[in-house]
């Protein structure tokens, strides 16, 4: 089986693990390396993963997910770079080509952009290669995000937009769940229950969608009847703007 190691364990690198464990992937195949930091020693902990002090450590591994951002990223490549051998993936940046000119010629960077819900297998995956890169290496990359759920190939220029829809807008939609449970709670139903309904209804919308292929005006239009409640509420929301603060949130989340 393939071994993986994290350089970062918050949010993302927590749900691409817990991801693996719930795909084809043991926890003992799961190296977190530790640098001091108490969340990987938590992690590790939790979760039975081997934990590692370093970097040369993960040398056992196919693929090494550095899952941290800011400026601290450019030291990692470069020392992880001296040390492993494999394929680098980083959700948290760096420039394709220049890190991938910088490895040895035995090593390969790739850049990711997963969501939250590749932790229970329904997330959705961007990834960037660099041109003319080996097929082992983007077979391998994607056999290891496709047991976590969708992914897309895309180039690199393009990789920030698909993981705004992908990585952004559930934050969107939680707040859309929020509100429309409110709207249920002002007219009589129990706040437990009105997740329930909510949160299936967007499940089974979804589902729906996604089996019958039929494109979003067509399934709308199964179930607004003719001077009915729903076409109401579709024009209402017309009304209040709601396409375009959509619209704007996804433009805003881009830039």
């Amino acid at each position: 089986m393939m071994k993986v190691g994290f350089i970062g364990t918050g949010k993302i690198g927590k749900a691409i693990i817990l991801g693996l464990l719930q795909g084809k992937t043991a926890s003992q195949d799961i190296y977190v390396f530790d640098g001091g930091h108490r969340s990987a020693q938590k992690v590790a902990t939790e979760l039975n993963l081997h934990l590692v002090d370093d970097y040369a450590a993960f040398n056992d591994c196919q693929a090494v997910i550095v899952a941290v951002g800011g400026s601290v990223i450019t030291s990692i490549f470069h020392e992880l770079g001296q040390k492993y051998h494999g394929i680098i993936l980083s959700t948290g940046g760096g420039d394709l080509t220049t890190i991938n000119q910088e490895l040895p010629d035995d090593s390969s960077f790739v850049k990711i952009v997963p969501n939250t819900p590749v932790q229970i297998g329904e997330g959705i995956t961007a990834m960037s290669f660099v041109p003319g890169e080996k097929k082992q290496v983007i077979d391998t990359v994607k056999a290891l995000f496709e047991q976590m759920g969708s992914v897309y190939v895309v180039p690199a220029d393009l990789l920030g937009i698909y993981g705004t829809v992908a990585g952004c807008t559930p934050a969107y939609v939680n707040m859309m769940i929020e509100a429309l449970s409110d709207a249920a709670v002002q007219n009589g139903v129990k706040r437990a229950e009105s997740y329930q309904i909510v949160e299936q209804m967007l499940v089974g919308t979804a589902k729906l969608a996604l089996s019958s292929k039929k494109l979003p005006e067509e399934l709308k239009d199964e179930v607004t009847t003719p001077g009915g409640s729903t076409i109401r509420g579709v024009v209402k929301l017309e009304q209040e703007g709601f396409r375009n603060a959509l619209i704007q949130a996804v433009n805003a989340s881009a830039n």
